[in-house]
């Protein structure tokens, strides 16, 4: 399959406008005032970046990862001349390719969310152009799949269905006495929508650090946590040392969300630092670079869910197929959200679990995004959408 173009598009899909970016939530800018109230007051781009990837012979993979025009552009003006020509007979060996060209300038971040974008594109490709399901291509697996719930309002969800329910915490360090006890109760919800028996979970999205975790720890103990996710910034890994040697198996670490390579998370598992592993699949290089990531983990015995799964049909292909028993999640982001849907249909829910999408007709975006590629005619537009 010889590659006639990549295009990237950065279109604004109302990320900004989700409750999580519009209330309180922990984050790594919440000690000045000025961006502590809402994460949208200070993130990163987050237009989404949708990716089209044509072959000679008219076929389209499509894909769509985050990082808005920094990460376009990367596709565009980089990533897009290494690829377009060449006949594409090893994605692994074209990834390999994109990773060594940005070694001089970056190995993580954009760079990384700018070779998924195109790597996904290139598997969502290779299942069309053979008319198959991604989740057959990487090998098949089950119709369904168990689900977690992360959610800003745990009494819409009590009932038991999902797999467990995580908080998104909303004070860190800054907030002082007062923060960390409105964080227990906060906390304190979810373990009354769970009941005494269900699983509870906290992202404090590397906003603590040691010495504040184990405060709130301890606070919250009653609670029974089952992870902590992403406590500290990923460069502290002294920090992360100190916290596994005093939490022991109390409550288990959840990391690697912004574990960008194989090699980030690496060094978690040597270390013994992880309890379970969460990179994200349009943010770690791709299916490629996470099919190496869950082969590893494999190896070590540390269990993997992929970060943000059920916005991305590709992820909970993976986890089908090359995962036992896989958990995955949902982020709710209320019933009108823009951000499901936006290559293909929305995942269909059921007694808490997720359907596994199966159309050989792969990744799909609506056509008022595909309308976005210059030089799409109505006819090739009309057979995308």
């Amino acid at each position: 399959m010889k590659i006639a173009s990549i295009k990237a598009r950065a279109i604004d899909c109302g990320f900004q406008a989700q409750k999580l970016q519009t209330s309180r939530v922990a984050s790594p800018m919440a000690r000045w005032p000025q961006f502590g109230e809402k994460r949208s007051s200070w993130m990163w781009p987050t237009k989404k970046v949708f990716v089209r990837i044509e072959t000679t012979e008219g076929a389209v993979g499509w894909s769509c990862t985050n990082g808005g025009e920094i990460v376009a552009m990367i596709v565009e003006q980089h990533l897009s001349r290494l690829v377009t020509g060449t006949v594409v007979t090893d994605i692994a060996d074209v990834w390999d390719q994109m990773f060594n060209s940005l070694l001089p300038c970056d190995r993580s971040g954009f760079s990384m969310m700018a070779v998924a974008g195109v790597d996904i594109a290139l598997w969502d490709l290779q299942a069309k152009t053979t008319g198959k399901s991604l989740v057959d291509t990487l090998g098949g697996g089950p119709k369904d799949l168990a689900v977690y719930c992360t959610t800003p309002q745990p009494e819409a969800h009590s009932g038991g269905e999902w797999w467990g329910l995580k908080a998104a915490m909303p004070f860190g360090p800054e907030a002082g006495d007062r923060g960390l006890a409105d964080n227990v109760a906060y906390l304190a919800q979810f373990r009354d929508a769970t009941g005494p028996q269900g699983r509870i979970m906290l992202d404090s999205f590397m906003a603590w650090d040691a010495d504040y975790t184990l405060r709130f720890a301890d606070a919250a103990q009653a609670q029974d946590i089952y992870w902590i996710e992403d406590p500290l910034p990923p460069y502290d890994l002294q920090g992360m040392r100190q916290l596994k040697a005093a939490l022991g198996n109390s409550s288990r670490l959840a990391l690697g969300n912004f574990c960008f390579t194989r090699w980030d998370c690496e060094a978690l598992i040597r270390e013994g630092l992880v309890d379970i592993l969460q990179p994200d699949v349009a943010w770690a290089g791709g299916i490629t670079e996470c099919l190496r990531i869950l082969d590893m983990a494999a190896a070590a015995e540390v269990p993997v869910i992929l970060h943000n799964t059920c916005e991305q049909p590709w992820s909970l292909a993976m986890a089908a197929a090359r995962q036992t028993d896989p958990v995955v999640e949902f982020v709710d982001r209320g019933q009108d959200s823009p951000l499901y849907g936006l290559m293909g249909l929305a995942p269909q829910f059921g007694n808490g679990r997720v359907a596994v999408p199966s159309d050989p007709a792969g990744n799909q975006p609506p056509a008022a995004i595909a309308s976005q590629f210059p030089g799409l005619g109505a006819a090739q537009m009309m057979k995308e959408v």
